[in-house]
């Protein structure tokens, strides 16, 4: 943490706390950054070693796409872990409660923007699939949008996110996994499922 000034708290997720944080200065620009924090304490010795071999650090090591908030650094203290993310400037989730009734001259540049927002997801979803990573958890609060409007898209939250190996077509329902409002069928019935959970989320988003 010693790298890093928190600034404020932003949000909380499905495995801990986000806050708003900066890079201290290292000789390059300040860089504003989100910060997850993760408590162990409650956690028995099996989770948190769970966590500390899986969970978000593994899967978004993986990754590289512009649709799809990337991971700076990670580390883990006595008391807790952290992942530290790009930052982006809010939820989806809060432009929708903000923005519920639109002026009528509005509405079709709003089409577009949502046109745009939905390829990008389309474009992450397609990505994560192909790398053999299901996310499990699509959902308005795990969709950031950049600064200025919706212009950048961008997937996050990956607690829930599961890797198939190369011989797995389908996982079995975890309970507990997941938003029940955005969650495919066979997800709530705790039945078998693929990638394809994802795209029913979408749907509903």
């Amino acid at each position: 943490v010693e790298n890093y000034h928190v600034i404020e708290l932003v949000g909380e997720g499905s495995f801990g706390k986000v806050y708003k944080g900066r890079r201290k200065f290292t000789g390059q620009v300040h860089q504003t950054v989100a910060m997850k924090f993760i408590l162990k304490h409650g956690k028995s010795d099996k989770d948190i070693e769970n966590l500390r071999q899986e969970i978000e650090v593994q899967i978004l090591r993986q990754l590289k796409h512009e649709n799809i908030i990337e991971m700076l650094d990670a580390f883990e203290s006595p008391q807790e872990f952290c992942v530290v993310t790009e930052f982006a400037q809010g939820e989806l989730f809060e432009i929708l409660e903000d923005d519920k009734c639109l002026p009528e001259a509005q509405v079709q540049a709003i089409a577009k923007q949502l046109v745009c927002m939905l390829s990008h997801l389309v474009r992450a979803l397609h990505y994560l699939h192909s790398h053999r990573i299901i996310h499990r958890d699509m959902k308005p609060q795990n969709i950031l949008i950049g600064a200025g409007g919706i212009v950048k898209v961008q997937l996050c939250d990956f607690g829930f996110a599961r890797a198939m190996s190369c011989n797995t077509m389908v996982l079995r329902s975890i309970k507990g996994t997941g938003t029940p409002l955005y969650m495919a069928p066979e997800l709530v019935r705790e039945q078998p499922y693929n990638h394809t959970a994802d795209l029913w989320s979408l749907g509903v988003i």
